[in-house]
């Protein structure tokens, strides 16, 4: 957390446990809040200097990173800058991240990725990125990075061969390859591996290229970047991280030089996550692993169930795929569970699909994913809505496809809720 414990043993108080234990305890000594079992939230916005002294030293910590030491930072200043339940909860996400160094936490996923580009690219620098991406993303990459004369470029298949066309043709001048895996809607894996090697292939002493992976699908549970040489791990931590679907918040991992520079933009910029936000996220990273479990386990059910519902066409789940498939290899290497969230296309287009979405009662009718409740949303037309017809041509997201995020429900009951849904289009 804080200066006022160098030794900062309670980051991770037991290292030798797996990360589901490590997480309950990581962050947090009792001793500095009157020895509560949980931690408090605290709401203050600034905080007093034991002296003058202490509080010329940590402005100087804070404003002048270079001059820290091994194991040193500023003492808690203004909530702005660091509050404990930021570090707190920066901490837990550390030790659910073998082979991350440090986390930011950002009040949202949008803001997590926005933050951590503007932070660490400059003007003329270029984005290559797998598409689709979520449409905030990809608006973002489209409109408003190219006011900073930062431009990005879309790769419509998980084919290496297509990223590494793209560095040739723009080498010299790329500085982030930006990976969403598996790709929102349309659940395609990139090989993350892969994209690693290039990055380094083409990484100049100039201008190293950053390998930055949306991880909130899978993440931490089913797929863990941070020792496989990516640079930065993001997250929407609204989705699975916070578990609920009442909170907004994000989360970008990597090493200590990276993420000090991302949170002191973060600090410039005011891009600051509220202490209950945060005691709210700490909450339920003690929970994510059962959490995720129970989702994929109902996903995995009802994916059996659609692939042979005579009103579905085909869909789209990690759990299905078969030997012999170039996603399946790419799965089993990266991946050690299919997750809760598929996407499948009904027989007809957005009339029928349409159909389907307003004859569900269980399966909530809403967007966003990661929840505790079954959410079931139509793609094409509301998160990814803003994307071009070529696009989503491209990346064959048409107006027959639904997506659904699985809750922890009964399997039973969702599986009813969209039969009888589907055969109002029989």
């Amino acid at each position: 957390m804080s200066e006022h414990n160098k030794k900062e043993w309670w980051k991770n108080p037991h290292p030798e446990c797996k990360p589901e234990t490590s997480v309950i305890s990581a962050g947090y000594d009792p001793a500095f809040s009157e020895m509560s079992a949980k931690q408090p939230i605290f709401t203050t916005s600034t905080f007093m200097f034991k002296t003058a002294e202490d509080g010329e030293k940590f402005f100087r910590l804070a404003t002048h990173p270079e001059e820290r030491t091994d194991g040193e930072s500023p003492g808690l200043i203004y909530s702005r800058l660091n509050n404990p339940n930021m570090e707190i909860v920066e901490d837990k996400m550390v030790v659910m991240h073998p082979g991350a160094q440090a986390a930011a936490v950002l009040p949202s996923g949008l803001s997590a990725i926005s933050t951590s580009i503007l932070a660490l690219l400059h003007p003329g620098d270029q984005i290559i990125y797998s598409a689709p991406v979520y449409g905030g993303t990809e608006h973002m990459f489209d409109a408003i990075l190219t006011k900073f004369d930062i431009h990005s470029h879309a790769v419509h298949s998980p084919e290496l061969d297509q990223y590494e066309e793209l560095l040739k043709k723009h080498k010299g001048s790329v500085k982030m390859i930006f990976i969403e895996t598996p790709t929102n809607p349309t659940i395609v894996h990139t090989d993350v591996e892969g994209i690693v090697k290039l990055a380094k292939k083409y990484s100049t002493p100039e201008k190293k290229i950053l390998v930055a992976v949306d991880n909130t699908f899978l993440g931490p549970v089913y797929q863990k970047f941070c020792d496989k040489g990516i640079d930065l791990c993001i997250y929407s931590a609204t989705k699975f991280i916070g578990g609920h679907s009442d909170l907004i918040g994000g989360f970008v991992l990597g090493s200590k030089a990276d993420i000090q520079v991302i949170k002191s933009f973060r600090s410039v910029i005011g891009a600051t996550t509220d202490p209950f936000c945060c005691w709210l996220m700490s909450r339920s990273l003690e929970t994510i692993t059962i959490r995720m479990e129970r989702c994929s386990e109902n996903a995995q059910k009802i994916a059996e169930f659609l692939v042979k519902h005579p009103q579905v066409e085909k869909v789209r789940y990690p759990g299905l795929l078969k030997k012999g498939d170039p996603q399946y290899d790419i799965y089993k290497k990266q991946c050690t569970g299919p997750g809760a969230l598929l996407s499948f296309y009904i027989k007809g287009g957005k009339e029928e699909a349409f159909k389907v979405l307003n004859n569900v009662h269980v399966c909530r009718l809403a967007v966003s994913l990661g929840g505790t409740e079954t959410l079931i949303e139509h793609p094409r037309r509301m998160t990814h809505s803003e994307m071009t017809d070529e696009l989503c041509a491209a990346t064959d997201m048409t107006d027959s496809m639904i997506r659904l995020s699985v809750g922890v429900e009964d399997a039973d009951d969702l599986i009813n809720d969209l039969d009888k849904a589907l055969k109002t289009i029989a």
